[in-house]
């Protein structure tokens, strides 16, 4: 699989603040087109932000300056889960997937002209050969482990943003349904296995089909505008493809929204998802604020720490002498996946 290029992207594992730079083309892909798919109450949030931004420039401004309408303020966090009711790493079936199969049908009809009107069936051929090569190939399982290589059912959450002044970030909670993001933000240097010797194969005889069609493609002296076409009609479902707004449970990654939590400043949102979420906003904190904070600031969090500590002792007592349920290392819960299997 490529490696992300889709710009910045940082993977923050909540419960410890540990950092990866993202180089999955997953996870890059979920970060670009998030304005696209985001919860309609994210956008809401972010708008009363701007608004808030925007009333704070005119209460310190004089009467009657215009102020234009700011285009980003603070941090808006928004807060998912990996679905209970879908499997992480299968990709359910969009528009955008279905359409090879119609872009496929729709060069067949072309390629079908030039026997209809002259008898002529090479350039069929082709197109029909060419198509079963294209599916053969991307059919491989080998794909799959590339693309999605990392543990599954991870207890952890994570944050994706795309670092220091961004305008979101993303919590994704961790309730032993969704995949290691930590693991997957390696892109592909995290591999089970190298692609076996069925693939191998396979895509030595389907090299050696592709030369012969090239070559076979190469001698047709009619009707060759119908190859141009065909051609055609692939390039452009290419650049749709590549450039098309995708869901995320489109790229293998099912979400349902659980909340979202957003501030004029960006301090003061990471005070919100802390004391929201123990230890989410403190993972962030060397983000956004790598050099000292202000007295008043670290005021504030030593309070979130202390009142933390006193709901982990106040949970630990009435969690005596009752049977938990401990949550598994992230190994050992990757160890429990084969059992179910």
């Amino acid at each position: 699989m490529p490696t992300a290029s889709e710009g910045p992207c940082l993977v923050i594992t909540a419960k410890n603040g540990y950092l990866r730079y993202n180089a999955s083309w997953v996870i890059g892909r979920i970060l670009r087109d998030y304005e696209s798919w985001m919860d309609p109450a994210v956008q809401a949030r972010l708008q009363q932000m701007l608004q808030q931004r925007r009333q704070y420039i005119r209460r310190n401004t004089r009467k009657g300056t215009s102020v234009p309408r700011p285009g980003q303020t603070g941090l808006c966090i928004s807060i998912y889960e990996p679905s209970k009711h879908k499997t992480a790493g299968e990709p359910s079936r969009d528009l955008i997937y279905w359409s090879g199969l119609a872009v496929a049908i729709a060069q067949v009809g072309v390629a079908a002209i030039p026997f209809a009107t002259t008898g002529d069936w090479s350039i069929l051929a082709i197109t029909i050969c060419g198509t079963m090569f294209a599916f053969i190939t991307g059919s491989l399982l080998q794909w799959r482990a590339e693309k999605w290589a990392c543990r599954r059912n991870s207890p952890n959450a994570y944050i994706l943003t795309r670092g220091n002044g961004a305008q979101h970030a993303i919590l994704i909670l961790g309730n032993e349904h969704g995949l290691n993001l930590e693991d997957l933000a390696v892109g592909g240097q995290m591999m089970y296995r190298s692609s076996d010797i069925l693939t191998r194969l396979c895509l030595t005889l389907v090299s050696i089909l592709w030369i012969g069609l090239l070559v076979t493609a190469a001698g047709v002296t009619q009707s060759t505008w119908y190859l141009l076409a065909i051609g055609g009609i692939v390039i452009f479902q290419n650049v749709l493809v590549a450039g098309w707004r995708r869901n995320p449970g489109a790229l293998g990654v099912h979400l349902e929204f659980r909340g979202v939590v957003g501030e004029m400043t960006t301090m003061d949102a990471l005070l919100a998802l802390e004391a929201k979420y123990t230890r989410a906003g403190r993972s962030l904190l060397p983000i956004f604020f790598p050099g000292e904070l202000l007295l008043e600031e670290t005021v504030k969090w030593e309070a979130l720490s202390i009142e933390a500590l006193q709901e982990q002792e106040r949970a630990h007592r009435e969690a005596q002498g009752k049977p938990t349920d401990a949550v598994p290392e992230s190994w050992i819960a990757h160890a429990k996946n084969f059992e179910r299997k």
